[in-house]
């Protein structure tokens, strides 16, 4: 269960209801909202001990509800309802958004129109210029080319795309002297930031976490060059900080970036096992899959590690969510037969105790079975703050059971005691609902909601560098 718990929540962000329903009222929306909480989210009965002040916050969310006069005054009635909760696990967000996006949306109607570009005549134009970031850019959907029309600004405009949602010749993003940007979302909404380009070769905007690599003229990188610096942007690498200290950085637990992560551990193997100390930077870290730290527990590892469980509320939404992810992973039924039997198991165990919670192990707690690497630093230091949360928890939980492991930093985020976050249907298609289907078996003797994970060795405000302070630690 350890390895695929927060699995299913990443790809249950992909594999959520996509059926359109109805829009509703305000007051509408939010009593099934409340409904669907009040029978479906695990830590109801917990968070709501105090019926009269719960009781309370629904009416006035219910009575304000009846009276809001915009989309954006009912989403925020909707999140003072749900933040009621203290669960970072629930989002409530307006239909069409997967997670939350950055507030600055602006009209982009009058800045759209297609460029008149000659494309042969701009490749041509661009073909010699190999210190210039004019040329021709692509991610994995779309191709973009980059112009520069001023001093001031350059457009980056459409080659190929999806023509459900774009046009040749459209700009899809506009480049500002300044280092800030405005790029245009797949509905043609505005988003603003900051941008990099690094050696004319990579563009990141920041704020979007989106990257581009320059195809023509030929990046001055190459194809491994790229990909260190792509995962470097993205928040991973592995430097040799001194003569003894070796540094690594794991920005995301994401399941987009397990393969990342197992490949960069892999490639660093003999750097990892002959350094004498090593510091594990997991700050900022939202957490993801527990699959995806895996490959370096063997060099934290001392003893076996426990693992406390968790209990799945048997609820439509979770079976119907496992049925349409089965469905996925069946048309490679060979290579996912293990997966496969997995999930029916499961299942059959769901539909059996509908409304029930459900322990997919039967153990509340597991012991793994991770063997210690034959060669590994002595000691380690794991550093941690207040954005450091989800499935990244969990690797504190982990880590601070090893003998030669210190947890140095702030609390951790704390949203851990519910998660495998899902979206679930309710009725209305004004917004998603995204909550959890799971409560971890530590409950009620260790929670680490809103609480966090607590650091071994905490840092104060006066400590500005922290991996200069970890290292002095270490070898000092």
């Amino acid at each position: 269960m350890k390895t695929k718990v927060f699995l299913f929540l990443t790809l249950f962000l992909f594999f959520g209801f996509a059926n359109a329903q109805t829009k509703c009222s305000c007051n509408e929306t939010l009593q099934k909202i409340i409904s669907k909480i009040e029978s479906e989210y695990p830590g109801f009965d917990i968070k709501t001990k105090d019926k009269l002040l719960y009781n309370n916050v629904k009416e006035n969310a219910l009575k304000a509800s009846a009276e809001a006069k915009s989309d954006d005054d009912c989403l925020e009635i909707l999140k003072n309802y749900t933040g009621f909760f203290k669960d970072r696990h629930i989002w409530v967000l307006p239909n069409g958004n997967s997670i939350p996006q950055i507030a600055n949306n602006v009209s982009s109607k009058n800045v759209l129109k297609p460029l008149n570009i000659n494309l042969e005549k701009f490749r041509k134009e661009v073909q010699n210029k190999k210190n210039s970031f004019e040329g021709f850019w692509k991610d994995d959907s779309y191709e973009i080319g980059i112009k520069k029309l001023n001093e001031k600004e350059s457009v980056g405009f459409i080659i190929k795309a999806n023509p459900k949602f774009w046009k040749p010749n459209e700009v899809k993003f506009r480049l500002f002297a300044d280092g800030t940007y405005e790029y245009y979302m797949q509905d043609h909404s505005s988003q603003k930031g900051t941008y990099k380009m690094i050696d004319n070769s990579l563009l990141y905007f920041d704020d979007i976490k989106s990257t581009f690599t320059r195809s023509f003229p030929q990046s001055n990188l190459n194809e491994n060059e790229i990909e260190d610096k792509i995962n470097e942007i993205n928040g991973f690498y592995i430097k040799k900080l001194t003569v003894k200290t070796t540094l690594i950085k794991l920005g995301n637990f994401s399941y987009t970036y397990v393969n990342t992560i197992e490949k960069m551990i892999k490639k660093n193997k003999t750097l990892l096992e002959n350094s004498e100390f090593l510091i594990i930077d997991v700050r900022d870290n939202g957490g993801g899959t527990d699959n995806a730290y895996q490959k370096i527990l063997p060099y934290l590892v001392t003893n076996p590690v426990r693992n406390v469980g968790a209990e799945y509320l048997a609820s439509p939404t979770l079976i119907k969510t496992m049925e349409n992810y089965l469905l996925g992973v069946q048309k490679d039924s060979i290579k996912n037969k293990d997966e496969i039997s997995d999930i029916n198991s499961r299942l059959k165990l769901l539909k059996a105790n509908l409304g029930k919670y459900v322990n997919y192990n039967q153990n509340k707690v597991s012991i793994s079975s991770v063997s210690p690497a034959v060669k590994s630093p002595s000691q380690i230091v794991v550093l941690a703050n207040n954005h450091t949360g989800s499935a990244a928890e969990n690797f504190l939980l982990n880590a601070k059971q090893s003998k030669k492991v210190k947890l140095i930093g702030i609390p951790s985020s704390g949203v851990l005691d519910y998660a495998n976050a899902m979206f679930f249907e309710y009725g209305c298609d004004n917004y998603k609902l995204l909550m959890p289907t799971y409560k971890s078996f530590r409950l009620p003797n260790y929670p680490i909601d809103n609480i966090g994970v607590q650091p071994d060795v905490y840092l104060d405000e006066s400590v500005e560098d922290w991996i200069k302070f970890a290292t002095e630690y270490l070898e000092n």
